[in-house]
């Protein structure tokens, strides 16, 4: 997954850009909002031409809003990234809505503002490992902390993610790393590589936070660095992203996963209230893979091992779904895992007589070659001296 740093669309211009821009951006919006709406006209229009599909009238309006909506948000972000693209080469003009009626009418010019000036560190956090734990056999948890943690704003889903960034400690780089200028002075062996992990928990209070890692062979680069971390090592991720949140009022939860979904069920079985009720089946390779969770009182968790079975071939999950009693009502379903398993878990999960916005499947990882790999990949800098207690040991 990708994770590229975006203008937040909020439906208003930003204060900072120049009055001009601003109106370059209002006008864009409006405009993004008629076609919007225009295309979904005709859409549905033809639907109900061929097909014979009629929509209430309650249900169009919602239907023509959110198309309205959506076209005012990507005009807004074609907009603002042409702006920023052109920087100090656009002068603006100052009015807009000149009495020709055209949007763009030629006005008085004035000297173009300077678009601000992306800052590294606004799309990169830096951290420092402050201790490093074994849950089980194949988990790392890495927990960091220090003066970056501020920097970090948690956005509360069970799901959240973020970016790491790999650097080849060899190469000296310092993070946060400028990606641009990287690109054009890096040969691509030697690009710090980037992985999506799942939060397993934020500590406001502690300020700590917790990221869990799958150690495999053959390890890719964020299993290696784990394997190797040691406090005053650094850390850098991106942003967090994610929006999966239990359903307090699911009648049944019933969540799956393997190895790399572990860290989000675990996180989302800890947000339950705890009479919520419900199975959970949790794949890994053996009884020292297991891990111990705070489980809701009436929450029934079912470990599954591959005993060997190599996982991107695994059926384990699919089956202990298949062998349960087909859910309804209103129940929730969350299924993390490999592409393949989690594709068989839709097409079982499509049949079942339960809501399908309650279905959550997502692939978190995909079998392939590790990728770039370093002789040590321990440290994306200069370790410093640690002031807290290492919590565990790495093997």
């Amino acid at each position: 997954m990708s994770h590229h740093k975006k203008r937040r669309y909020t439906g208003k211009v930003p204060h900072p850009l120049a009055a001009g821009h601003a109106q370059i951006l209002e006008v864009a919006m409006e405009a993004g909002r008629r076609a919007g709406r225009k295309a979904a006209k005709k859409k549905l229009k033809r639907a109900s031409r061929h097909d014979g599909t009629k929509l209430s009238k309650a249900l169009r309006e919602s239907v023509l809003r959110d198309a309205e909506k959506a076209g005012g948000k990507a005009a807004y972000a074609a907009a603002a990234k042409a702006i920023r693209k052109a920087g100090h080469r656009i002068a603006v003009p100052t009015d807009l809505h000149q009495s020709t009626g055209s949007p763009l009418a030629p006005g008085p010019i004035h000297e173009p503002m300077p678009v601000p000036r992306r800052r590294i560190s606004g799309s990169q956090i830096v951290m420092e490992v402050l201790r490093v734990e074994r849950p089980s056999r194949s988990m790392v948890r890495i927990v960091a902390g220090g003066e970056g943690f501020d920097d970090f704003e948690s956005n509360g889903a069970a799901d959240q993610y973020v970016k790491l960034y790999f650097a080849n400690p060899a190469l000296g780089l310092l993070a946060p790393y400028d990606m641009r200028s990287l690109r054009k002075t890096l040969r691509r062996e030697d690009f710090p590589a980037s992985r999506s992990y799942t939060i397993r928990r934020h500590d406001p209070v502690a300020r700590e936070l917790a990221i869990e890692f799958f150690i495999h062979e053959p390890a890719g680069p964020g299993a290696a660095w784990a394997a190797a971390a040691q406090p005053g090592d650094q850390l850098v991720l991106s942003k967090s992203k994610g929006k999966f949140r239990p359903d307090p009022k699911a009648e049944q939860h019933l969540y799956a996963a393997d190895d790399a979904g572990i860290p989000a069920i675990a996180a989302a079985l800890e947000m339950l209230p705890r009479t919520a009720s419900g199975r959970v089946f949790l794949e890994v390779e053996g009884p020292e893979d297991e891990q111990e969770f705070d489980l809701p009182l009436h929450m029934e968790l079912t470990w599954l091992h591959r005993n060997g079975e190599p996982a991107a071939v695994s059926n384990l999950l699919a089956d202990a779904l298949r062998d349960i009693p087909a859910p309804h009502g209103r129940v929730e379903v969350l299924a993390l895992g490999g592409r393949d398993a989690v594709r068989d878990i839709r097409k079982l999960a499509s049949h079942w007589d339960i809501e399908q916005r309650n279905i959550h499947v997502s692939s978190y990882w995909t079998a392939r070659r590790p990728g770039r790999m370093w002789p040590v990949l321990a440290a994306e800098g200069p370790r410093t001296e640690s002031k807290q207690q290492t919590g565990g040991t790495v093997d």
